[in-house]
């Protein structure tokens, strides 16, 4: 396959692509292709933004290049699920498994980020703000240690392995499919997408932060089927979808604040052997956060209810 995004890998390998955070390209596919190939292009799109992070990643460290890394391999698969599925090829399962071994081992060191940049940075009222500087210096040395174990992965053989096989996967001319038609093919992707998040929608109900995490990601998944194959539809409809479906995304990220500041304050006051002068705080930060969990939730099922009336613009 002659594109040049094929041999992006190698190159910001050795350091000599960009530098910068890169967010995902807009979708190289088209009706003419056939679903393999747009299957392959979406691969090579993936692969671009996840090893132009990393280069990113390599020269020291971005909040934002690793952010966007966690998107790329979010990206990458929903790609291997859809197409997969789609393909009934049941193999894609093991890529996609290894590649959420790795994007997890990015998790803590993200969580640490956003807990210490954003919800530490400019904290809520909740009515105590003594011993902050020691949860502080206690985030910050937890978020060094983080940070070296996304070095080591970005450098570790499993890293660079799952980059040479979805660039092998993304170059192969191995048949996958008998339907010829990719926007047939599409349509499909997209109703199985839109259906689970109908599903999720209705468990939500129930307003259980657990509940409405499934939602949250089954929206991600929709939004980045969508982006797949955006170039297949009229731009104006596309985009008016893709604009509502990003902010009830990002509503609903609201509750994942709350998830990040339970999961980083637990990890943080566990260890028994330190003081426990920031306990106090911590137990309030974390109360104030999950004070927060009902009106968030019903305000995001609210728009929720709202979005389900949008005309899929694939329909």
């Amino acid at each position: 396959m002659d594109d040049p995004r094929a041999t992006v890998h190698s190159l910001t390998r050795h350091s000599l692509g960009p530098i910068r955070p890169v967010k995902a390209p807009p979708a190289h596919v088209d009706r003419a292709m056939r679903p393999e190939d747009a299957f392959r292009a979406t691969l090579l799109d993936c692969l671009a933004q996840i090893t132009a992070n990393a280069a990113a990643l390599r020269t020291g460290r971005s909040v934002e290049g690793l952010h966007q890394l966690r998107v790329a391999f979010r990206r990458l698969d929903t790609a291997l699920d859809g197409f997969g599925k789609e393909f009934t090829q049941t193999w894609l399962e093991e890529l996609r498994g290894r590649a959420k071994v790795l994007n997890g081992r990015f998790s803590l060191a993200r969580d640490l980020d956003v807990f210490t940049e954003k919800l530490l940075a400019d904290p809520p009222r909740w009515g105590v703000r003594e011993g902050l500087t020691q949860l502080k210096a206690r985030a910050e040395t937890a978020r060094t240690v983080a940070w070296e174990k996304v070095s080591e992965c970005l450098t570790g053989g499993d890293f660079e392995r799952l980059i040479d096989d979805v660039a092998a996967l993304a170059s192969s001319q191995l048949p996958l499919t008998r339907d010829q038609r990719l926007p047939r093919a599409a349509r499909r992707m997209l109703d199985r997408q839109s259906k689970r998040v109908k599903k999720r929608g209705k468990v939500a109900a129930s307003r259980r932060e657990g509940d409405l995490h499934r939602l949250r990601i089954g929206l991600k998944k929709l939004r980045y089927t969508c982006e797949f194959f955006a170039p297949l539809y009229p731009r104006k409809k596309v985009g008016r979808y893709l604009k509502n479906l990003r902010a009830l995304q990002n509503h609903l990220g609201d509750l994942n604040d709350v998830a990040n500041v339970r999961t980083v304050v637990g990890g943080l006051v566990r260890d028994k052997s330190k003081k426990d002068d920031d306990a106090y705080v911590a137990g309030a930060m974390v109360g104030w956060y999950g004070a927060q969990v009902p009106s968030i939730a019903k305000d995001a099922l609210k728009r929720y209810r709202q979005f389900r009336k949008l005309k899929p613009f694939w329909e």
